[in-house]
């Protein structure tokens, strides 16, 4: 892959910088370099607000997660008082990481020199430290990483100074209101590594141009698809996020002809007829439809990789039907199925980008939000447009 001497250069990306129907791509280099990356680290991910999943991983005092975020190793536990709260996978005394993959405990023990922390972080052991001149436990605590909701959705910030989650969301929490985030319940979360770009996954989740080909069997196949060729319309408001409402009879967590669960009872407005798709960037991806919500978080492994979660979330009244778990499986079929057909074209666009000779494209008007995706990491990797 050519990589021009001054890669940050705006110049490079004026033509996607274009109104959509006049725009490019982002270069390839983009999607595959390593240097391209590192800024994306750096302007995004450790200063905007990310995206780690359904509080319902963590349901219970003690309970905790362990992932990797960009690089950076973070524990999500859920504290005594039953606050979700997250911190920096790494001992204060050398630095050894106190916990892997996930589980329930009454305090962090580090393996390597027995250091103890309590569920809030606070230093409550250090063997033999009382010998050291001057050492103060209170300062010793876990290093503490933000971490706010929207619903039962958790956000997290490196940005000790950054502003508030709702700050970064803005209008996003008022037009989901009537799926009642806070009350839907994660019934299964499922997770992939897929070898691809973390905005090429995002740009194939908010593009409507590739379910008639990627997912016709699935999908789009049959008259009863709520996935149609209507050129979208993406909506914008006053927060760092972008939205796609559809209009359609059915459900959209379904395969055609499937039944499923009623329409959800908190639905208003627009939302009795239809589904919204939005990411709040840069790659929360969150999907409303009249029954049930789903998610996926993508977390970055470098230029080239993903680790990515899917979770299924229902009301209280939905899971307490009889006919629920039955009526379940209909629902993971169609996740199932969409998810693999996705991933394994996003795999082929990456192998296709990734090659020396790959070459920017021109966008349809189906493309609109991916465009809008690119031109706002633009903004933070190479600076807003003049």
């Amino acid at each position: 892959m050519g990589l021009p001497q001054n890669l940050f250069d705006p110049r490079h990306y004026a033509r996607t910088r274009k109104d959509v129907l006049d725009a490019e791509t982002l270069p390839p280099w983009c999607y595959a370099s390593d240097a391209f990356y590192r800024r994306e680290v750096e302007r995004i991910f450790m200063k905007t607000w990310n995206f780690v999943g359904h509080a319902g991983r963590i349901p219970n005092p003690g309970d905790y997660v362990t992932l990797d975020f960009a690089g950076v190793n973070v524990i999500l536990v859920r504290d005594r008082d039953g606050t979700p709260r997250a911190f920096a996978n790494t001992c204060r005394h050398r630095g050894a990481a106190l916990v892997e993959g996930q589980g329930q405990c009454r305090a962090f023990k580090c393996p390597y020199h027995g250091w103890v922390y309590g569920l809030d972080g606070t230093l409550t052991g250090a063997p033999e430290m009382d010998a050291t001149p001057g050492f103060d436990r209170a300062k010793y605590g876990l290093i503490p990483i933000k971490l706010e909701r929207m619903g039962q959705y958790m956000f997290i910030n490196f940005d000790s100074e950054s502003a508030p989650l709702a700050r970064h969301l803005g209008d996003l929490a008022t037009k989901l209101e009537p799926y009642a985030l806070d009350r839907q319940v994660l019934v299964r979360r499922t997770e992939y590594d897929v070898a691809c770009n973390w905005k090429v996954y995002v740009e194939n989740f908010m593009d409507y141009y590739h379910t008639p080909t990627v997912h016709q069997k699935s999908l789009a196949a049959g008259s009863l698809s709520v996935y149609h060729r209507t050129p979208p319309t993406a909506e914008r408001g006053t927060g760092e996020y972008m939205m796609l409402y559809v209009k359609h009879e059915g459900s959209a967590a379904l395969l055609p002809n499937a039944v499923g669960l009623p329409p959800m009872s908190s639905l208003t407005g627009r939302a009795k007829d239809g589904s919204t798709f939005a990411c709040a960037f840069p790659c929360a991806l969150l999907a409303q439809t009249k029954d049930c919500v789903w998610y996926v978080e993508i977390h970055p492994r470098g230029p080239n990789r993903i680790k990515l979660a899917v979770g299924a979330c229902f009301l209280p009244e939905a899971i307490e039907r009889p006919d629920f778990e039955e009526k379940l499986k209909a629902y993971y079929e169609r996740w199932d199925v969409s998810v693999e057909e996705d991933n394994t074209v996003n795999e082929l666009q990456q192998r296709g980008i990734s090659s020396p000779l790959a070459a920017a494209g021109r966008v349809s008007n189906f493309e609109i939000l991916s465009h809008m995706h690119r031109n706002w990491v633009l903004d933070q990797v190479i600076g807003r447009a003049s």
